[in-house]
C-alpha cells in the first residue's frame, strides 16, 4: 500500500493538466479490472477523463466508493517537495488529498472481494478528475452515478483520532461586476460614476451577512477595478466565497447577495450578481443513522476510535449527499497539512482505514446485508 501511494504521489496529477490526471486512471483502472470489476471513462476534453468501475450483476450501485485522482500541486512540485518516508509519516504533495484515500479504497474493495466472493450487493467506484477547484464537469453526474446506492463512502482524508466527517458546510463562488462611468477625476469628476465606490459599499454588506454563530461565512477574497489614479473608474468587480452549514442559509445568503446587487448605491452605476451555490451542505438524511451506526460497530469491533465532526471544507460528498444518497466522508487514511509544503500521511491509518472501510462494505453488501 505504501509502495501505491509513493507511486501515486509521484505521478503529479495537477487539476488542468489532462495528460498526468489520465495517467493516474490508468493506473488504477488497471488495478481495479485486476479485481473483476468492469471499468469504463467519461471522457471530458478539459479535465482528465473519469472512472467508474462497477463490481458485475446489477444494473445500480448499493454502495458508491468515491474518490478523485486530481491534486491541486502544479507539475514539478516534487523537485523541491520530494516523497519521503520520515518515520510513521509519509511526507509529499498529494500524499493524503488524495492518492492515499484512492489506495485505501482500492484495497478494501480487494479485501472485500478476497473474503467473499459473491456480494448481496454490488459496488461502484467514481474517480473523477476535477474535484478540487469545485468538481466542475462530474458534479452534474451525481444524480446518475449514485441512482439506487443505499450509501456512499468517500475517501477524503480522515482526521486524527479517527475523526469523520458527517457534515460538510455548503459552498458557493459568487463574482459582483459594476459598471458605472469614466471622467475624468479632476477636470469633470461630477460626469463620472465610480463603480468603485458602488462595489466597495456592496462588499461591505456583502460580508454582513455573514452569522457566525451559524456557521455562516462570507468572505470578498479578490477585488480589482479602475485604470487610473485620475480617472473615474468605470468598472470593477470582487469575487466573492460563500459557505454555509444549512440549505436554509444558502437561500438566506443568496437572497440578500441578490438583493445587494440590485440595490442603487451610486447613481449611473449597474451591478451584476453571478455564481450559484456549486456545493451544497453535506447534512445527514433520515437514513444516515443507519451507516453511522455500521461504520460505529465496525469500529468496535476492530478497537478503532470513530468519532465525527463538521469541516468548513466542501468535497463530493456535499453533492452526493444532496442527491439523496447517505454520506460518510474522510474514510482516508490520516493526515494533515493538506493543500501546503507540509502535507503528510499517517502511515498506520493507511491499514486501520482500510480494515475500517472493507468492514463497512461487508456489513453493507456481504452476505449478511439485508
Amino acid at each position: 500500500m505504501l509502495d501505491l501511494v509513493r507511486r501515486l504521489a509521484m505521478m503529479e496529477s495537477p487539476t488542468r493538466d489532462k495528460a498526468r490526471v489520465d495517467a493516474v486512471i490508468d493506473v488504477l483502472e488497471e488495478a481495479y479490472r485486476g479485481l473483476g470489476l468492469v471499468c469504463r471513462r467519461i471522457a471530458e476534453p478539459l479535465y482528465g477523463n473519469h472512472l467508474i468501475a462497477d463490481s458485475r450483476g446489477a444494473e445500480h450501485p448499493r454502495v458508491l466508493l468515491v474518490g478523485h485522482a486530481d491534486t491541486v500541486y502544479a507539475a514539478g512540485t516534487t523537485d523541491a517537495m520530494p516523497v519521503v518516508l520520515d518515520g510513521g509519516r509519509l511526507r509529499g504533495p498529494g500524499v493524503v488529498d488524495m492518492k492515499g484515500g484512492l489506495v485505501v479504497m482500492l484495497y478494501a474493495v480487494r479485501s472485500l472481494l478476497a473474503h467473499r466472493p459473491r456480494l448481496a450487493g454490488s459496488i461502484r467506484v467514481v474517480i473523477n478528475s476535477d474535484e478540487e477547484p469545485g468538481s466542475p464537469s462530474s458534479r452534474g453526474r451525481w444524480p446518475e452515478l449514485a441512482r439506487g446506492a443505499v450509501a456512499a463512502l468517500v475517501f477524503e482524508p480522515g482526521r486524527l483520532g479517527g475523526t469523520l466527517v458527517l457534515r460538510r458546510k455548503g459552498v458557493g463562488i459568487f463574482h459582483l461586476r459594476v459598471t458605472g462611468r469614466a471622467a475624468h477625476a479632476g477636470a469633470e469628476p461630477e460626469k463620472g460614476a465610480s463603480a468603485i465606490r458602488a462595489l466597495v459599499r456592496k462588499c461591505l454588506d456583502l460580508e454582513g451577512l455573514a452569522r457566525p454563530d451559524a456557521g455562516t461565512t462570507v468572505n470578498v477574497g479578490v477585488i480589482s477595478g479602475g485604470t487610473h489614479a485620475y480617472v473615474v473608474p468605470a468598472e470593477a468587480e470582487a469575487a466573492i466565497d460563500a459557505r454555509v452549514a444549512t440549505a436554509a442559509e444558502a437561500e438566506r445568503v443568496l437572497s440578500g447577495m441578490r438583493a445587494i446587487a440590485s440595490r442603487p448605491d451610486v447613481a449611473g452605476t449597474v451591478a451584476a450578481l453571478e455564481g450559484e451555490f456549486h456545493r451544497p451542505p453535506l447534512e445527514p438524511g433520515p437514513e444516515t443513522a443507519r451507516v453511522i451506526g455500521i461504520v460505529e460497530a465496525v469500529g468496535r469491533e476492530l478497537n478503532t476510535p470513530v468519532c465525527w465532526t463538521s469541516t468548513g471544507g466542501a468535497s463530493d460528498g456535499n453533492n452526493i449527499a444532496a442527491a439523496g444518497v447517505p454520506t460518510v466522508d474522510a474514510m482516508g487514511p490520516e493526515g494533515g497539512g493538506a493543500h501546503s509544503v507540509a502535507e503528510y500521511l499517517d502511515v498506520p491509518s493507511l491499514v486501520t482505514k482500510t480494515a475500517l472501510a472493507a468492514g463497512v462494505l461487508d456489513r453493507l453488501i456481504g452476505p449478511a446485508a439485508s
